[in-house]
């Protein structure tokens, strides 16, 4: 179950309703103290059942109601139990939204010592004909006033999953009014209310937060928690605790019962005592690390901020890694670069990514300008503060030169260093779109299909950053500033084969004044991947279903492919006979277009 959307009111920072669309992955950016972590807080709170206090609402604000609401995407035909441990559905109880989202808000009264979550679902609601929370005698009455044939339950033929079936049928048939309204959830008792509250909340991911603060130790709560839990399991399957238990109480309690009762027998019988044996096996077991350096054992609490935050984003990773198979945990990470160099910052964004890949919901907020300008422009959420206002600026709100700003984020310094030794850059999108061009000019080369390869032209292959990404749009300034040629080929990302160039093509030409085929070329198939043939993947011994191979997403939806790195890993093992069949599937070479497009640009400079 993963957020789509986060609605936040009269909470921090935060006065009038914000909205936030969100992704698998979200980085939050801004200036220092505009708010940026007041989103993980609001989803610690929401998702760890934790109540908010009369500080966490808007000092602007008289209301001393905090409200934060989740939309979920979920299997709407999720099976549940509500009635009779009859099986049933999201979809067919009506408890989702207009959109087949299950939206679920919690408010409290901070006003309240204690204030406790009141919690409501938007769902289809049919006002005075109503039925999702009537019990079984007044579900009965209605069908009886609708003319709808039931009797009471029987648990097989009858039963309140076929009268509200019967019910939903009767109103669609004869199009009775419906709104979709928030219906409020009953927390304590025995009703139906407070039944899909349970069920609701036993579906809920968990939220991992590392804060800002967390203290980086080894003896972080989380830490020891987790492994003190696993021990414990492993310790019961291993282990007969019951029987074990039992005979260390036998013994001891023999010894016990020898001391209470010389006690007894000299305290007045009204303080009189007993002795009790409690076992608590999760104590039996706590962790450390230390660090070899120098052949001394240095504790993790001795060593630097930066090391000791890479330790904690490893425990992270491991526990993604190991409840890979339970993909109901969404991550919140509070500047998680902060102490690193800006090379394990790059590594850094790369875990997350990987994280991300493998099918978690990752939050972060950041200032470094390494990760965002890494990071897909739909995937930045950007707050801002305007007069106290807090605002929340998403995909195409988003003005790139602001952030560039606020961030200064700033080109590869890369792109400077080679800039006077180039004829011409070659602009891709990533490192494995380079591999997989200078393995195809290598081969056409030996092939005697052209004389020579990039490198020898003095062509420098460069990625820009996923097209999507802040830094690509940078570093393409830069060049157009700079004035020195290049070219530029990106992914189409095309579903199929009629679907028309992507946004990014038709930014190239407007906003960059670029010629198709002249200073830029858009891939023919969705990606460098789709090149592969898929024969190539069956003679290993891999085997996928596809509408359309050219326009599949296999980086995303075929890890035993190679997953990211499916240029490197595969593209590269191609020969020239399987490349030339897949580059030339319209009959004209695609490779060969792109290569004398990039030396007629030198040629055109030249003259």
């Amino acid at each position: 179950m993963k957020i789509v959307q986060i609605s936040i009111e009269n909470f921090k920072g935060i006065k009038d309703k914000v909205e936030i669309t969100t992704n698998d992955f979200n980085c939050i950016v801004g200036k220092n103290d505009v708010g940026k972590s007041t989103v993980l807080k609001a989803l610690d709170i929401f998702l760890n059942d934790k109540s908010p206090s009369n500080e966490d609402k808007n000092v602007y604000v008289d209301s001393t109601s905090i409200m934060i609401e989740l939309t979920f995407e979920i299997n709407p035909f999720l099976s549940i139990k509500i009635d009779e441990a009859i099986p049933t559905t999201f979809i067919e109880e009506e408890l989702l939204n207009e959109r087949g989202q299950l939206v679920i808000k919690k408010v409290w009264n901070v006003a309240n010592d204690r204030p406790r979550a009141e919690w409501f679902i938007k769902r289809k609601s049919y006002a005075d004909n109503d039925f999702l929370f009537l019990t079984e005698t007044y579900l009965i009455k209605l069908c009886k006033t609708l003319g709808i044939e039931t009797i009471k339950g029987n648990n097989q033929e009858y039963n309140n999953v076929e009268k509200r079936r019967k019910l939903r049928e009767f109103y669609q048939a004869n199009y009775l009014k419906y709104n979709y309204e928030y219906t409020p959830l009953a927390t304590t008792g025995t009703t139906r209310q407070k039944i899909v509250l349970d069920v609701i909340k036993y579906l809920l991911p968990s939220f991992e937060y590392f804060k800002a603060d967390t203290s980086l130790s080894e003896s972080d709560s989380s830490i020891q928690k987790y492994f003190r839990e696993k021990a414990l399991n492993l310790l019961k399957v291993e282990i007969n605790t019951n029987d074990l238990e039992e005979s260390i109480r036998n013994k001891i309690e023999e010894s016990l019962s020898k001391i209470t009762t010389l006690i007894n027998s000299i305290v007045p019988d009204e303080e009189h005592i007993t002795a009790n044996v409690d076992f608590d096996w999760s104590k039996l077991i706590s962790t450390t690390f230390k660090s070899e350096k120098e052949n001394i054992n240095i504790p993790l609490s001795s060593r630097g901020d930066g090391f000791r935050r890479i330790t904690m984003m490893s425990y992270f990773e491991m526990l993604a890694e190991e409840t890979k198979g339970d993909k109901n945990i969404i991550f919140g990470f509070e500047e998680p670069e902060t102490f690193l160099h800006p090379q394990v910052q790059k590594q850094l964004f790369e875990k997350l990514k990987n994280m991300v890949e493998v099918g978690y919901q990752i939050f972060s907020t950041t200032h470094s300008p390494i990760i965002v300008s890494e990071t897909e422009i739909n995937s930045i959420i950007y707050i801002k503060k305007n007069d106290n206002e807090y605002m929340v600026l998403q995909s195409n709100e988003i003005n790139i030169r602001e952030i560039i700003e606020d961030l200064g984020i700033k080109a590869d310094d890369e792109i400077i260093r080679i800039y006077n030794n180039i004829k011409l850059f070659f602009l891709v999108e990533g490192p494995d779109d380079i591999e997989a061009f200078e393995h195809l000019a290598k081969l056409y080369k030996a092939n005697e299909k052209i004389s020579k390869t990039f490198y020898e032209l003095d062509i420098h292959l460069l990625p820009l950053g996923g097209k999507d990404s802040i830094k690509h749009w940078v570093n393409l300034d830069i060049f157009n500033k700079l004035g020195r040629p290049f070219y530029v080929v990106i992914d189409s990302d095309r579903m199929n084969v009629e679907e028309i160039n992507s946004r990014n093509a038709i930014r190239l030409i407007q906003d960059y004044k670029l010629k198709e085929n002249i200073d830029f070329q858009v891939l023919r198939k969705r990606e460098i991947e789709n090149y592969i043939p898929y024969n190539y993947f069956t003679n290993i011994g891999i085997s996928f279903t596809f509408d359309n191979y050219d326009y599949e997403d296999i980086k995303k939806k075929y890890s035993d492919a190679g997953g990211r790195k499916n240029a490197i890993s595969h593209f590269t093992k191609l020969s020239y006979d399987e490349l030339l069949i897949s580059m030339s599937s319209n009959g004209n070479d695609e490779f060969l277009e792109i290569y004398n497009a990039v030396c007629n640009k030198i040629d055109l400079i030249s003259n």
